[in-house]
């Protein structure tokens, strides 16, 4: 009985000296800005550690002869609902289109590659398939 005690005793010392101590987790890294236009307007920041997903919003106005784009980014604690793209016209020749975007790596909440961005086409790139027309036209 004695032993079963003194090994009990001794289990939290090993594990520290193990290296299996509880230390403190890393807390998430996140891109985090509010409604500006540019992702370069959005720096890096370290989440609380509540926080366990990034969450990225962009809101893209098209007119006629113009696109305005309002974007944020921030730390949250879970993701407010799925991934999601909802698209509208409130009028000819207006439309809007807000994306939403949630993850859990660090920094996962980045500007988007050229081939994840809006003037990507699917399964392949717009300058390649624009370098290819302007090869065939000359």
């Amino acid at each position: 009985m004695e032993g079963l005690v003194l090994a009990l005793c001794a289990l939290p010392l090993a594990a520290a000296s193990a290296g299996c101590a509880t230390t403190p987790a890393r807390n998430l890294s996140c891109y985090q800005c509010f409604k500006v236009s540019s992702w370069r307007q959005c720096p890096p920041t370290s989440c609380s550690p509540l926080d366990q997903v990034c969450i990225s919003n962009e809101v893209v106005i098209s007119f006629k002869w113009s696109v305005h784009t309002l974007l944020s980014k921030r730390c949250a604690p879970r993701c407010p609902n799925t991934n999601m793209k909802f698209e509208w016209s409130p009028a000819p020749s207006v439309q809007g289109v807000i994306t939403r975007r949630c993850c859990s790596g660090a920094l996962c909440n980045r500007a988007p590659t050229p081939q994840e961005g809006r003037w990507a086409l699917q399964g392949g790139l717009l300058l390649q398939v624009g370098l290819g027309l302007l090869g065939a036209l000359l």
